[in-house]
């Protein structure tokens, strides 16, 4: 019994001690992720700048007997026109408000005279909607009014029209201050005479 006492006395200083001496396990701790490059294709509260070209297909239905471009076999004016659009340049300076939604005007540059032998100048302004901001491809489409001003003097039209455009397209961002796209637009003009516009082009976007 004395024995037992005396093993007991003996051990019982140790058990605190080896119970300080082993530090306690810490909680683990994950490393936050690095942030994704992907998050930074989106174009918030960035300024850009587009430039492109292209053409397109016009119809034309005169309100009254205005010469619209194209004249019948006998000579008579056509109360129906149809032909290609003039190729075009346009530039295009955006902002963006989300990372989803950029607030633009494109301002078209004519290359080629119109059948009134002069060349239009065309202002659109309006917003564009991207479904994936953060992704490399990017579909978007706009809602845009249409400010254009020719003189049409010479076949007794109204020298400025007005009207809506609606773009549907596609946009690679290579990184995130360069772009390429294309697109395709429709345009309704309806103040001089009645007109639907088929448009097609492709550009660059730098932004900052």
């Amino acid at each position: 019994m004395r024995l037992m006492l005396l093993v007991l006395l003996v051990a019982a200083p140790a058990l605190p001690s080896r119970a300080l001496a082993e530090p306690s396990p810490e909680p683990s701790r994950t490393a936050p992720p690095p942030p994704s490059a992907a998050a930074e294709l989106n174009h918030r509260h960035q300024f850009g700048l587009g430039l492109r070209g292209g053409t397109g297909y016009r119809v034309i239905v005169p309100y009254h007997d205005e010469f619209c471009g194209d004249l019948t076999d006998k000579g008579a004016r056509k109360s129906v026109c149809g032909g290609r659009q003039r190729v075009w340049l346009e530039l295009s300076p955006s902002f963006g408000i989300t990372g989803s939604l950029e607030v633009l005007v494109d301002v078209r540059l004519y290359l080629e005279e119109d059948f009134t032998s002069s060349r239009a100048f065309f202002i659109a302004p309006g917003l564009k909607y991207y479904a994936d901001p953060d992704e490399l491809f990017k579909f978007f489409a706009t809602g845009q009014l249409v400010f254009e001003s020719q003189d049409s003097s010479s076949i007794g039209a109204s020298s400025f029209d007005m009207g809506l455009r609606s773009a549907l397209g596609i946009q690679f961002d290579l990184l995130r201050y360069v772009g390429l796209y294309v697109e395709g637009g429709v345009i309704l003009g309806f103040k001089r005479w009645l007109s639907f516009v088929v448009d097609f082009a492709g550009g660059v976007q730098v932004r900052y």
